[in-house]
């Protein structure tokens, strides 16, 4: 028998953004890590597809100045090339498309809220000025929006507004971030939205596309590969029960495993272990949302408007230029209440284009002769709203790896849902993991023995 030194192993389940930079920093520390993803490809809710003889990005792809992380985080990979996408939407009010731009930011932002109660508009700059005070204030669990909640959180935020601030301004907001309607969203969780509100943003020129394919170069990913359980021995995490695209169940040995999966996937994965916890992550909301990216023969949005937001009795929340120099590609996302009957009966994607082609043709010409070419992906679970009082989640959360060793939890219900905020989340996660775990570990191992070898089920 010899004594080798090796690398603590660790398992990151999900290959969504979250568990993309779990990975990441993890490997950054020597990590030895491989990612485990139920679907065919990496990406998750900033996955990519082909349209006609391109790739587009169907899910997150605007990336903000203020996103450090993910911005050094692409960079180590060789992506530093950016094109100005800012913000551009607009409403229709009383017959006219007024224009929210950040190129003008200031002047349109009092030409959006001239029409808005003062006592509104006030309130709502208060909250922007803390997260304009405070960068923490832009994720979830900050001290400020932890204090709101536990004050306000007893009844959604949407009705502290006035119907009209509500519809007209917040509303587009939430529906768009969270798939959320103005009744299902809560004070202590605002501070994500206005963040992103409040940014300006980029793209990448190569698309998220490029981003992963070069990611996944840098370890081990198993693709179409299903986490059925955890194996835990003596209060710590011991591995994994995975089954593979074969079909074939084993189980895996792991010093560590991150759980980079939305809270519903996590709760059933801990609710034998941990019963309380996935309780309380039963209380994060998700609610679908269907995307279709049509192209056209002709440019639909023009320079000045390059995005139009809906009401609540639409079922398209928006339609945008897919970006400042594809203004013939259009993303519509289906999203909000008046849209969930539509995604749960699966309706068709040229069905759901023809729906959305006909309400955005009320304001801007588009015809379906124009299409070339059009895809479309529903992610369910889809946009998280989090949940009321969502710092008990957050504690609870923290608590899991006292509870389990080795076991750790990530995800878009962390700190945020925003990309930015999903990195942030997974790099605090990764910092733990090395604080807990001996920088080496030593195993005693006959030779020709493999030190990670996998243990077969039985």
């Amino acid at each position: 028998m010899t004594e080798i030194e090796r690398h603590p192993r660790c398992a990151v389940v999900g290959g969504g953004i979250s568990g993309i930079a779990a990975a990441h920093f993890l490997r950054l520390r020597h990590f030895d890590v491989e990612i485990l993803e139920q679907d065919d490809s990496l990406g998750g809710r900033v996955g990519s597809a082909r349209l006609g003889n391109r790739t587009i990005d169907l899910g997150g792809k605007n990336i903000g100045h203020k996103y450090a992380v993910f911005r050094a985080f692409a960079a180590s990979l060789g992506h530093c090339d950016y094109e100005p996408f800012g913000i551009n939407t607009s409403r229709v009010r009383e017959g006219r498309i007024v224009t929210l731009d950040s190129s003008r930011r200031w002047r349109s932002t009092i030409d959006f809220f001239r029409d808005c109660p003062k006592a509104d508009v006030l309130r709502f700059a208060h909250l922007c000025a803390r997260v304009l005070l405070r960068d923490r204030n832009r994720y979830l669990g900050s001290a400020f929006f932890n204090s709101l909640a536990r004050r306000l959180d007893d009844a959604p935020l949407g009705p502290r507004f006035s119907p009209h601030f509500r519809n007209a301004v917040l509303r587009p907001m939430w529906v768009r971030m969270n798939g959320a309607e103005p009744d299902e969203v809560y004070a202590g969780n605002i501070g994500t939205n206005l963040g992103m509100w409040l940014d300006s943003y980029d793209q990448l020129r190569g698309g998220m596309a490029a981003l992963l394919s070069d990611f996944a170069r840098t370890m081990p990913v198993r693709l179409s590969s299903r986490v059925d359980a955890l194996i835990v021995r003596n209060g710590r995490i011991a591995g994994l029960c995975v089954t593979d695209s074969d079909g074939k169940t084993s189980t895996r040995h792991y010093d560590a495993v991150v759980l980079a999966t939305p809270a519903s996937v996590s709760a059933c994965l801990i609710r034998d272990a941990l019963p309380k916890t996935a309780a309380l992550l039963d209380q994060v909301r998700y609610f679908p949302v269907a995307v279709v990216v049509a192209e056209y023969k002709r440019e639909i949005f023009s320079e000045t408007v390059r995005a139009l937001t809906f009401g609540p009795e639409q079922p398209l929340s928006n339609a945008g230029a897919y970006g400042i120099d594809d203004r013939h590609i259009v993303r519509y996302t289906f999203s909000g209440r008046a849209a969930r009957p539509l995604i749960e009966q699966r309706v068709t994607a040229e069905a759901l284009l023809d729906t959305a082609e006909n309400i955005l043709n009320r304001h801007i010409g588009v015809r379906r002769n124009e299409r070339r070419a059009f895809v479309a992906r529903t992610f369910d679970p889809g946009l998280t709203a989090y949940a009321p009082h969502h710092e008990r989640v957050l504690e609870a959360i923290d608590a899991v790896p006292h509870s389990i060793g080795g076991l750790h939890l990530t995800g878009d219900y962390v700190r945020g849902a925003s990309i930015e905020a999903c990195l942030r989340a997974a790099r605090e996660t990764a910092a733990q993991i090395v604080d807990a775990s001996p920088r080496r570990q030593r195993r005693s191992t006959s030779p020709g023995e493999h030190p990670i070898e996998d243990i077969a089920s039985h």
